[in-house]
This record gives structure tokens, C-alpha cells and sequence, in this order.
């Protein structure tokens, strides 16, 4: 029987081949658009999760801070907000140094002005701007602490641009998924138009509707996956001309590719469906 239902729809593949390759090549432009913008997404996200790992909060400490408070404090905000590096004064003074180049320029500072600080490296649940703004405020309650900094605009804007990624993904996927319901649709109607006559004989002589459409059915399943494969194709190829002049762009991870692929077919399955649900009242007994 599954091999009945599978000769049925290359049979009806290849009797309709302008119409089946123009619904591929349809696909397979919509696709090729949600899977740039995935694409895009991916790497945009992993670049702000590679500055995001690189979020450190630096804590300047009072002058009359003894080793011992020191030690309790990176002690509690361990425990606390994540991982703690001490800089002393004199380490300070040598980053500065480094900083500057030019030992011509410091010869006229006498005393290190720097104060000693604690570089925090936070929790990864903390590393949005709001829950690092509240951060912030409890570690400078601190009394060995005379103040916090880490960037709180820039912080702000990394989140505000990676949520607005993550909508344009969003929008985009939503317009896809409606074009690849239209074109599956309308090819799965015309298809069955097109054999209207074999359709009422099938159903006239008995045949169930399930039976009539599982041809169908396999055929929009087929044409789905083909061009997601070839949507796939053409994304890998650009990806790896682009990983050849852009250091650090990479494909889509398997999950995603998984998910494309099934979400294309899943919608084919949607459109044909529906499709089907309404021609073949039209055209049954």
C-alpha cells in the first residue's frame, strides 16, 4: 500500500513537473530568505554571547580596606554573583603603564592614585542589563566597596540588539511560513484540479479521502523537503565564502538544520491539508 502511495505521487510528480518545479523553486526562494535571517541570528548571537562572556564588573575598593575584609568580600560575592579576580594597586599601576606606552608621560606621578579593585566575571543568569543594574546596586552596599563600574549603557544596547534579532527572526519566520502555506496550497489545488477526472472515479468506485490524498500529501512532503535541501545547500555554500574573508562565521548548528528541515515539511504537511480537505469536497461524488 505505501508503495502504491509512493508511485501515485511520483506518478503525479512527474505528470505536473512545471507546476512541481515551479512550487520548489517557490520554496526554495522563501526558504533561502528565512534561512539568511537564521543564519544572521546564529552568528550575531554567538558573537554577543562571546562579549557577553567577556561582561566583568570592576569593583574599586576602599583604601582602608584590610586583607582580611578583602578576602571575606570576594568570599561573599563568589558565592554570590560568580567568579572573583583580585587586582592589587601595584597591578593596577603596571596595566596602566602598559596602557599608556609612553613611561615619559607617568614620570610626573609621584604616588599610585590607582585603588586596588575586584574584577567579577557574573553568573551567566546575570548578564542582562536589568539583573546586572540590580547587581551593581547590592555590590556597592558593600562597606569595603567605594564603587562599581561595568558599562551599563553598553550593556543595555547588547540586549536591546539581540532582542531585536530575535523579533526580525520572529517576523520573518511568521511571513515564510505563510508564503510556504500559500504555495503548497495553491500547487496541491491545482494539482488535484489537474486530475480531477482519476479523483471523482477514485471516489465514485469507493476510495476513502485519505486514501486520494496520501499521494498528495507525500508528493507537498517531497517538494518541501527538496528545497529545504536545496535552501540548505545554497546556505552552506554561501556561508563557507563568507567564513573564507569573515573570521568566525559558522553554519547553522545541527538542531537548527533539523528544525528547518521540519518545520518546512510540517508546513508542507499544513498547506496540503487544507488544501485537500476543501478541492476534494469540490470534486468528490
Amino acid at each position: 500500500m505505501h508503495l502504491f502511495y509512493l508511485r501515485e505521487a511520483a506518478r503525479s510528480f512527474r505528470q505536473h513537473r512545471g507546476l512541481a518545479y515551479t512550487a520548489i523553486f517557490s520554496l526554495t526562494a522563501a526558504l533561502i530568505l528565512s534561512g539568511l535571517l537564521l543564519l544572521l541570528t546564529h552568528n550575531a548571537k554567538a558573537t554577543l554571547d562571546l562579549m557577553g562572556d567577556r561582561r566583568e564588573m570592576v569593583i574599586y575598593l576602599r583604601d582602608d580596606v584590610t586583607p582580611g575584609h578583602r578576602d571575606q568580600l570576594m568570599g561573599r560575592l563568589s558565592d554570590l554573583y560568580g567568579t572573583v579576580t583580585y587586582v592589587s594597586k601595584e597591578q593596577a599601576w603596571d596595566e596602566f603603564s602598559r596602557q599608556v606606552g609612553d613611561p615619559s608621560l607617568l614620570e610626573a606621578v609621584d604616588d599610585n592614585p590607582l585603588p586596588a579593585s575586584i574584577r567579577l566575571k557574573l553568573k551567566p543568569e546575570l548578564l542582562d542589563h536589568v539583573r546586572m543594574e540590580e547587581t551593581a546596586r547590592q555590590v556597592a552596599q558593600f562597606p569595603e566597596v567605594e564603587d562599581v563600574r561595568y558599562g551599563a549603557e553598553w550593556v543595555r544596547r547588547l540586549d536591546d540588539l539581540g532582542a531585536s534579532l530575535t523579533r526580525g527572526s520572529w517576523a520573518v519566520g511568521v511571513v515564510v511560513a505563510l508564503a510556504i502555506v500559500f504555495i503548497v496550497y495553491n500547487t496541491i489545488r491545482l494539482t488535484v484540479l489537474a486530475r480531477r477526472p482519476q479523483v471523482e472515479i477514485m471516489s465514485r468506485l469507493g476510495a476513502t479521502d485519505g486514501f486520494i490524498a496520501a499521494p498528495f500529501v507525500i508528493e507537498a512532503v517531497f517538494e518541501a523537503a527538496l528545497a529545504a535541501g536545496i535552501a540548505l545547500a545554497v546556505l552552506f555554500g554561501l556561508q563557507q565564502a563568507l567564513a573564507a574573508r569573515v573570521i568566525g562565521v559558522v553554519f547553522l548548528p545541527t538542531t537548527w538544520v533539523i528544525g528547518f528541515v521540519g518545520a518546512a515539511i510540517g508546513l508542507g504537511c499544513l498547506a496540503s491539508a487544507l488544501a485537500l480537505s476543501r478541492v476534494l469536497r469540490a470534486v468528490g461524488p
